[in-house]
């Protein structure tokens, strides 16, 4: 990333570079997968994150009273670095350690940190996302779920979606309405909601690839207590911001990385491919240009990331122009996918159920993935938005308001 790092942090790549020639799997990135049954797999993720908190290489950016390490930003850099490299096995509860942790560090109460912060660390409690519904997903604050206040309960109905993981999550930290008359960036709570809750519901959407990652989640009158709003009530739009800061902090290492990768091995594939005519498919012009322009995109993802790291470095926070990174990226993203199945030729259209599909039929599921990739997080049009109004300083949309 071109990021001079500090001494301390070159020690915690050394250290966490150790952990996993440790503990990784003997035969991992050769023959090793992961269980094939889906609750062996959750159940393995699950013992895995437990061995890496163990040793506190989970939520470094953690307060170290709350078992992380008060990594620095640099050393949070040379982390995802590592991982981006060896790309070991996923963190199942990587949402609450982002989003859902850090909220409560900052808004919870002394109970709430010492309820929920523990087993999210271990895995042994997984979370999932409440923000998005059906008619609130880039215009978040116009969300319908309500929470209705009884006694020292809080009664919420209503629906959210595109709910990654709901079907395997414990707890959902959710957004709910609980004062319909105030202005619609008020009168929200930050609630936290058990899964397994009388009047939950989370039905898996299945998704053009063929996975089902996200689920609607129906509530019909669920009660939790009120000790599960974070921060005040009717002050979660606030609680919001600190969650969704935590989003994109130093995501741009890995994102980064992985565009790097997947393009030096998109190479490779162009390097082999034929046409059915036997031709080399790396002697035509146009692969060739979208090739140079995809490391030319590659390169400035690279720049900006360090950009924007320097301004977080000094203590500034990203601002609007960090939309860039999201809005470029997934483009970016797009593109680089179209590239991968046209390098393949024909066959870049077959599945992973024939034996004659490149790479397993990875690049094909990749593809239609990325339909998403403008969508989820913030759409590009949304993105685009804060540019214009914020960066330069256009009118705003008419559909908005304060």
């Amino acid at each position: 990333m071109d990021i001079a790092l500090t001494p301390e942090a070159r020690q915690l790549t050394k250290e966490l570079e150790a952990w996993l020639d440790d503990n990784l799997p003997e035969d991992f990135g050769k023959a090793w997968r992961l269980p094939r049954d889906p609750a062996e797999r959750v159940a393995w993720l699950r013992d895995w994150q437990a061995r890496l908190a163990k040793d506190h290489w989970v939520a470094i950016h953690w307060p170290s009273e709350h078992g992380g390490r008060a990594a620095s930003l640099e050393e949070q850099v040379a982390y995802h670095a590592v991982m981006a490299r060896r790309r070991p096995p996923m963190l199942i509860g990587n949402t609450g350690l982002s989003l859902c942790g850090p909220t409560i560090i900052t808004h919870g109460s002394d109970a709430q940190r010492e309820r929920f912060l523990p087993p999210m660390l271990t895995g042994e409690e997984i979370w999932c996302e409440g923000f998005s519904e059906p008619e609130a997903g880039s215009d978040l604050a116009g969300l319908k779920t309500r929470g209705i206040v009884e006694g020292d309960q809080l009664v919420i109905t209503g629906q959210k979606t595109w709910t990654s993981a709901a079907m395997i999550a414990d707890w959902m930290f959710a957004l709910v309405r609980t004062d319909p008359d105030a202005p619609k960036r008020d009168g929200i709570s930050f609630v936290l909601i058990p899964m397994d809750a009388e009047g939950l519901d989370a039905r898996p959407i299945k998704q053009i690839s063929g996975d089902a990652e996200f689920c609607e989640v129906f509530l019909d009158e669920v009660r939790v207590p009120l000790d599960n709003v974070v921060g005040d009530l009717n002050q979660g739009w606030y609680v919001a911001r600190t969650t969704l800061s935590h989003e994109r902090s130093t995501i741009f290492v890995a994102s980064q990385m992985r565009m790097t990768r997947q393009l030096e091995t998109i190479a490779g594939v162009l390097a082999k491919a034929t046409d059915p005519d036997g031709s080399p498919r790396q002697a035509r012009h146009d692969l060739r240009q979208r090739l140079a322009q995809a490391w030319i995109d590659s390169q400035l993802s690279r720049v900006h990331g360090a950009r924007s790291f320097a301004t977080i470095a000094a203590g500034h926070e990203p601002g609007p122009e960090a939309a860039v990174t999201k809005l470029f990226g997934q483009e970016s993203e797009k593109r680089l996918h179209e590239l991968a199945l046209d390098a393949c030729g024909p066959a870049g259209l077959l599945d992973k159920g024939s034996n004659e599909a490149p790479d397993g039929g990875k690049w094909i599921l990749g593809w239609l993935r990325t339909r998403a990739s403008t969508i989820g997080g913030g759409t590009s049009e949304i993105q685009r938005n804060i540019l214009a109004e914020r960066v330069l300083g256009m009118p705003r949309d008419p559909w908005s308001d304060q």
